[in-house]
């Protein structure tokens, strides 16, 4: 809780009229019968308030020492500051009041002070410095202009036959222009036919490899169908032997039937059941045996037409075999067909985008010539208003320079009134 002068001068009020008044009572009510009994009491009463006049006036007189102590040292540290010296320190207040407040104020106060005095002191001799410098460069700069002005009257006379020269290089960036934008469109046509070509190559491949799968699935097939055939024949040359067996039989069984029909002629009438029943065997032997040829025929028959099966039939897989090869061989020739075709197509691409870069760099180049013309149609132009604005601008010139020497005797007197400050 700050403790303002207000509530000290009160509180001091207070009790200097405390102290007064209890004391001018003490002694008008206790002490009078004591030290003065035979004193009137008017003349006693008028002493004892005339002594605390007294009284009050010395104890307000401490009061204002007090107080004003701490205001008469930093009036002293205001009144050195005033001559200039800057450097000096505020004295040591430690009451919460408004003399602190004060205190800290001036504080501040002074040091913005020495900050604005030496950025002052700065900013002259910066100041100072550009002035010298200003003057100094204004006098070279005079000088450039000078020569400026000599040089823009070449450059007049230049700036014609630049332009001449400029519009005829833009007539042949023209040209250039319009022959790489046909090149650029045949590029491109190129690369649509490219991208077609490996579109139908891709697809004939695909084809040519779809017909040599199907070869080689013929090839499985007619290996599989000679594998059957020649089982056939072995399986007919089985049956052959089998037919031959049974006719061999069906000779025997004969020969049987008639030993037996021989045999039952001599038992007589005992013998003509077994007669009866031989006979049977020997056609049915007869019989067998004449089947037994027909199928030895059929087979001998089937032999030779199997062999012909065999023969057509290994000739056809050698002939597939030689076609697949073939095929496999002509499938690797398409596949670096369309690999080449490819890279053609890339290499074409590349090309497209080269020619579209350049192209972009052409048109650069036009729209460059073209503001090259227009610029070189404008300095000519301008070479002319420049000349004459040279000579107003050593006009100009000679006028900064006498403002740089004002400016000059402006710091060295504003550098003579910041010396009385002592930082």
């Amino acid at each position: 809780m700050r403790f303002g002068l207000v509530r000290k001068l009160v509180l001091g009020i207070s009790a200097v009229s405390i102290i007064t008044y209890g004391t001018s009572a003490f002694f008008i009510f206790v002490l009078k019968p004591l030290i003065a009994p035979n004193m009137a009491d008017w003349l006693y009463v008028s002493s004892i308030l005339v002594l605390g006049i007294l009284w009050t006036s010395f104890l307000g007189w401490l009061a204002a020492q007090v107080l004003i102590k701490p205001l008469l040292r930093l009036t002293a540290v205001v009144d050195e500051a005033a001559t200039g010296n800057l450097n000096v320190s505020i004295p040591e207040y430690r009451s919460n009041d408004e003399i602190m407040r004060l205190h800290r104020s001036f504080g501040t106060m002074l040091g913005n002070l020495r900050q604005i005095i030496s950025d002052l002191t700065d900013n002259v001799a910066i100041a100072d410095r550009s002035a010298n410098s200003l003057s100094s460069a204004i006098g070279q700069a005079t000088q450039q202009i000078e020569t400026i002005a000599l040089t823009i009257d070449k450059v007049a006379e230049g700036a014609s036959s630049q332009a001449g020269s400029a519009q005829s290089m833009f007539h042949s960036v023209e040209r250039v222009t319009e022959t790489a934008g046909e090149v650029n469109r045949q590029a491109e046509h190129a690369i649509e036919l490219s991208d077609t070509m490996v579109r139908t190559i891709t697809d004939s491949g695909d084809t040519f490899r779809s017909l040599v799968a199907g070869l080689e699935d013929v090839s499985e097939t007619s290996e599989r169908t000679l594998s059957i055939v020649r089982k056939l024949d072995q399986h007919a040359k089985e049956i052959g032997q089998i037919s031959t067996l049974v006719g061999e039989i069906a000779g025997q069984t004969q020969l049987l039937a008639l030993n037996a029909s021989i045999e039952a002629a001599h038992a007589g009438e005992h013998g003509l059941g077994f007669s009866v029943v031989a006979e049977q065997i020997r056609k049915l032997a007869a019989t067998s045996s004449e089947a037994g040829e027909q199928i030895h025929t059929l087979v001998r028959q089937m032999q030779a037409q199997t062999d012909v099966v065999v023969r057509e039939t290994d000739n056809q897989v050698r002939l597939i075999r030689t076609e697949t090869s073939k095929g496999e061989s002509a499938g690797r020739a398409l596949s670096e067909i369309t690999s080449s075709a490819q890279e053609t197509a890339q290499a074409l691409q590349s090309i497209v985008s080269y020619m579209s870069g350049q192209a972009e760099q052409i048109q650069r180049t036009f729209e460059e010539a073209k503001g090259i013309a227009d610029i070189a149609e404008t300095i000519s132009a301008g070479a002319t208003r420049v000349a004459g604005a040279t000579q107003e601008q050593t006009a100009v010139m000679e006028e900064i320079a006498a403002s740089s020497d004002v400016l000059r005797s402006e710091s060295e007197d504003l550098k003579r009134k910041t010396v009385i400050f002592r930082l």
